[in-house]
């Protein structure tokens, strides 16, 4: 009998959202990143991995069934092992001891998806799929490049020479922090892409999945379009697939009435050509603040109306600022 697999759809482990929340706000991220405090709405975060982990099934049963698909670091034709996209999201919920009370919810918001998109966006050529790229020169040229798969455990060692993923010798940049514990090792990010398709003229898109309350689709467009993670996507993409096009969300409404657009996300020329740099930089000030600021709730603020209160409300560590680990215990006790 073959064992079933629940296919992976977490968050990657050095990933934008660090840096992005970083440079948001230091102290957020301190939050977050140093002190462990979980800022993310667990309703929020557990529909939206709920909606990851039911899509991932559903697209690798699909590019098998085309001929076979990556999904995570391992290529498959046969999708007799992947769970049926609606087993694998109570398998999940039952895994991580979460979601039940949104099984309901989320499962209608799959079948009217389905009822709106019965087939394949394309010919699915990955799910799930891991992508780690780290800075430094190749070919004389310096920036952020993709690292072949082999070499994703040295490249957290302290290497003069990695192999890019279409076999090139990549020189890496180290971080520059003497005492800190990843002194002299790569600069590396990971992204995690939630799936990649062909479409009918041969190009190659990364899609994005997102599970949304309400989908607004130009605010999307135009909130994704300048989020470095997208950036990222898009260096990383055109490094791996020559006929690499571009990106699309997948926006999904989790309540009526159900909607789903699929946009695709404008390029950003300018921010991109010096992503490399801004990457670099905040590497080495979040590399400094772990030595020069040992109090984890003494971190640098936004401090600004926009940052700590925006269109969504308050930012989630807004009374962690406003009252310090005091915060923390009148929440326990209200719990």
């Amino acid at each position: 009998m073959t064992e079933q697999i629940l296919i992976e759809a977490g968050r990657s482990s050095r990933g934008w959202s660090r840096i992005g929340q970083f440079m948001q706000c230091p102290q957020k991220f301190a939050y977050d990143q140093r002190l462990n405090i979980d800022l993310i709405p667990a309703s929020a975060l557990t529909r939206g991995s709920m909606g990851h982990i039911i899509q991932a099934h559903q697209h690798a049963i699909w590019g098998c069934q085309q001929g076979g698909v990556w999904v995570d670091d391992k290529y498959y034709t046969d999708a007799s092992p992947f769970f049926a996209p609606e087993e694998s999201l109570q398998r999940w919920c039952d895994q991580e001891g979460r979601g039940h009370e949104y099984m309901e919810r989320m499962l209608e918001t799959f079948r009217r998806y389905m009822s709106r998109h019965p087939e394949p966006p394309g010919r699915v050529l990955a799910v799930e799929y891991p992508i780690t790229a780290v800075l430094g020169w190749l070919k004389e040229v310096w920036g952020l490049w993709v690292i072949d798969p082999e070499e994703v455990a040295a490249s957290g060692q302290m290497v003069e020479r990695l192999r890019s993923f279409h076999g090139d010798t990549i020189t890496p940049t180290p971080l520059n922090v003497p005492g800190h514990i990843d002194h002299g090792k790569p600069i590396t990010m990971t992204r995690r892409v939630d799936m990649v398709i062909e479409d009918r003229l041969k190009r190659v898109w990364v899609w994005d999945h997102k599970h949304q309350a309400r989908v607004s689709t130009k605010k999307s467009v135009d909130a994704y379009a300048i989020d470095g993670g997208f950036a990222a996507f898009r260096l990383m993409g055109a490094q791996i697939w020559p006929n690499f096009a571009g990106l699309m969300l997948n926006l999904i409404q989790t309540q009526e009435p159900w909607r789903v657009s699929r946009p695709t996300v404008p390029k950003t020329p300018h921010r991109d050509n010096h992503l490399p740099e801004l990457l670099w930089r905040a590497e080495h000030e979040i590399a400094k603040l772990d030595l020069d600021e040992k109090d984890f709730w003494r971190w640098p603020k936004a401090m600004h109306e926009v940052a700590c209160y925006g269109r969504y409300g308050p930012c989630s560590g807004l009374k962690l600022c406003q009252y310090g680990p005091a915060a923390l215990d009148d929440a326990r006790n209200s719990a």
